[in-house]
């Protein structure tokens, strides 16, 4: 590249004398035109080799940027192109060109792991869990105006006892003229079941009813099944109207109008129906599924009849007045029930005539528990155009723990 400057600064400098010695002779006007000629030619010549010196430090430039090694570049190289022109000034150019680093490892701080201590939740102190429905599961078919038990068997899942201070009641919905409450009979403890029962009664309409239960503790606080507070024991039962009697000449139905009757026992007057069974101050209900001696569930309606405790117990429905015809009969089967193997009751058909004070035994009957069952029929014809009111009794022989008399299919007909 020197060699090609010093050819051309030397081409130029033999233009420049040949021009000077032609036009010596010139005016001096003209010797000043001859100069802004040299002036011009100098500047093209500088032009160019500013060119030339730019483009040798834009080649020298792209070789450094196309070295790829990352050594530490401990001095800063600096290219200098100086182009000598005589009377003319030094041009100096310098590249610093940059360096660019690729680091080989980024280091990616790690945050610790906290190893959390789970504390676990205190287990309250009520608390329970749903096991099953011992009786009546929900949409349970019963009769309007029929008595049933329905059971819930639930589990102790918190961390108290339940005493006997402890009660099952009402919460919502229809209460099936049931108590309030029941109270819990013995103590549960934290992992124990236990099976809670209410006795109730169907309204006497048709439809869906539901009736809710919560616990409720000594300190007045209720809970229910799951987590506290947890929610309501619920009984769902549909009601519907009770069968038609399967004789079709019957003309008052004593089962299907049994809480028509008044009916009281040796301790007091009784509620119709009872809830559940009460063997101490007695029961009246009755049931479209009885329970025969032998274990056999039978399909007609029956009174269920049970006298109150004690050694002259007894239990007694009066009707209302019923105008009897020539050819009435008085019809009903007389049993006892399943696993009742001491019940030992006296039937008896008794009347009075409206607006008499005489009370008349038509007939009785003595059942023991000996998987049998008594027919009645006795002919009311005696009695024809008599307003007659009508006493259904049974009356306990001794002991009345199992004294559950049925008077099935009980009925006045006219064949």
């Amino acid at each position: 590249m020197k060699a090609a400057l010093s050819k051309l600064f030397t081409l130029v400098l033999v233009s420049s004398l040949l021009l000077t010695a032609c036009n010596v002779s010139m005016t001096s006007t003209e010797e000043v035109k001859s100069e802004q000629v040299a002036t011009i030619m100098w500047a093209t010549v500088s032009t160019r080799l500013t060119q030339i010196a730019v483009g040798t430090l834009i080649a020298e430039a792209t070789k450094i940027a196309l070295y790829t090694a990352t050594p530490t570049i401990t001095e800063t190289p600096t290219i200098t192109v100086t182009p000598t022109v005589t009377s003319t000034p030094t041009s100096t150019f310098t590249l610093v060109p940059t360096a660019t680093f690729t680091p080989l490892y980024t280091s990616t701080p790690v945050t610790p792991t906290v190893t959390k201590t789970n504390t676990p939740n205190p287990i309250p102190c009520n608390q329970a869990a749903f096991v099953a429905d011992v009786t009546m599961p929900d949409n349970s078919t019963v009769y309007a105006g029929q008595s049933f038990i329905k059971t819930w068997r639930i589990k102790n899942t918190g961390s108290c006892n339940w005493t006997t201070a402890y009660s099952l009641g009402f919460q919502s919905g229809n209460a099936f003229s049931a108590p309030a409450s029941v109270p819990f009979t013995n103590t549960v403890k934290p992992g124990d079941t236990v099976d809670l029962t209410v006795n109730m009664i169907s309204p006497s309409t048709t439809g869906d009813f539901t009736s809710n239960w919560m616990i409720t503790g000594p300190n007045s606080s209720t809970f229910g099944v799951g987590t506290a507070p947890g929610t309501a024991l619920s009984v769902k039962i549909k009601v519907t109207s009770i069968p038609p009697n399967r004789d079709p000449n019957t003309v008052y139905d004593f089962v299907a109008n049994y809480c028509d009757g008044q009916w009281r026992t040796n301790a007091s007057f009784i509620t119709c129906p009872t809830a559940g069974y009460d063997y101490k101050n007695g029961t009246i209900t009755r049931s479209f599924a009885p329970i025969l001696e032998n274990g056999v569930m039978d399909d007609e309606g029956a009174l269920i009849t049970i006298p109150a405790i004690g050694g002259d117990g007894f239990i007694q429905g009066q009707f209302p007045q019923f105008l009897v015809h020539s050819g009435d009969h008085f019809k009903a089967t007389l049993l006892c029930t399943v696993n009742k193997p001491k019940c030992s009751v006296t039937f008896e058909l008794l009347y009075r005539i409206n607006g008499t004070n005489t009370v008349t035994s038509l007939g009785s009957w003595d059942k023991v528990s000996d998987n049998t069952f008594i027919p009645v029929d006795v002919d009311l014809s005696a009695l024809d155009g008599q307003s007659v009111i009508f006493f259904l009794k049974v009356s306990s022989k001794s002991d009345s723990t199992d004294d559950f008399a049925q008077w099935m299919a009980a009925r006045i007909t006219h064949p």
